[in-house]
């Protein structure tokens, strides 16, 4: 919470972060350097259109970590696991 707080403009509420983080637990991740979280993404799936799409709700990285591809990572892992639960589009 502390780091999206940090770097996001929006303000979210506890019960924003426990609605992605438990309803969708496989598609929230961070990244970490040495013990300290420099990262996180916070994504949702559901049925849309008799399809299923993916969103991403939230990604952070703090500035002093930025430009090192740790954001691609992040959303590239969050899409594979997306497409393996059967999204076929994903937004922002």
């Amino acid at each position: 919470m502390g780091l999206v707080d940090q770097e996001l403009s929006e303000p979210y509420s506890i019960f924003t972060y426990r609605y992605f983080v438990y309803l969708w637990p496989q598609l929230c991740f961070m990244a970490f350097h040495r013990g300290r979280c420099v990262g996180t993404v916070v994504c949702k799936m559901g049925e849309h259109r008799n399809t299923y799409r993916g969103y991403i709700a939230m990604l952070v990285v703090i500035k002093p970590y930025r430009g090192k591809g740790i954001a691609t990572q992040l959303v590239t892992r969050s899409i594979q696991v997306m497409r393996e639960s059967g999204c076929e589009e994903v937004s922002l």
